[in-house]
């Protein structure tokens, strides 16, 4: 985990710095370029944890979690079940999620972080699934309470090898219960695929 997520940092970083470099260095602006202590206190800036992040600590913690899959809505969804442990890391600037399910008597784990990007003022989440082998990368919107988020994303079918499009909901109904529900866009008409629900453990 702990090396994923130094490989996933260093890549962020690295685009970060490229973009600044690269704003900083075209023909067409006469500005000086920043000297690497005013570029470095930059990056620190914007990295610092801030009342964005303050939304995500709602989900810290251990969870009881049921996961829902349909391909069909008019039959009865696959269904996991499992268990995940959410936990403030870097100094209070990520959410770290590690989970287990069970699914046809077979298990499967994931890992996660959340955060904030303030460059572009959208949350942000890294999911790695051992289900089905992929990272997926997205950027969410919130609203101001912090209790709705949504974010857009595409996939690839693992049968037909297509990509569809689809969305990501996260309600927060609650201190001790969050449900995530996915709709894939098929045939231009939205449909649920996915729903997670997490229940606080006592």
């Amino acid at each position: 985990m702990k090396t994923i997520l130094k490989a996933l940092g260093a890549a962020a970083a690295l685009a970060v710095l490229a973009g600044v470099l690269f704003q900083a260095t075209r023909a067409d602006e006469p500005k000086t370029p920043p000297s690497p202590e005013a570029l470095l206190k930059a990056l620190a800036d914007a990295g610092k944890p801030g009342p964005e992040h303050k939304k995500l600590d709602v989900f810290v913690g251990d969870w009881t979690i049921t996961a829902k899959l349909w391909t069909d809505p008019g039959q009865s969804p696959a269904v996991a079940t499992g268990t995940a442990h959410r936990e403030w890391i870097m100094g209070g600037r990520f959410v770290q999620e590690t989970s287990k399910f069970e699914a046809g008597g077979k298990t499967f784990e994931g890992m996660g972080v959340l955060g904030y990007d303030a460059g572009q003022k959208k949350f942000t989440a890294v999911k790695v699934c051992g289900l089905c082998g992929n990272i997926a990368h997205n950027f969410a919107v919130a609203n101001s309470a912090g209790t709705r988020f949504e974010c857009s994303s595409e996939e690839c079918c693992p049968i037909t090898g297509q990509i569809v499009k689809g969305r990501t909901e996260v309600l927060v109904e609650g201190n001790d219960r969050i449900v995530v529900s996915h709709f894939n866009t098929i045939n231009g008409k939205e449909i649920k695929t996915r729903e997670i629900v997490s229940v606080r453990s006592k």
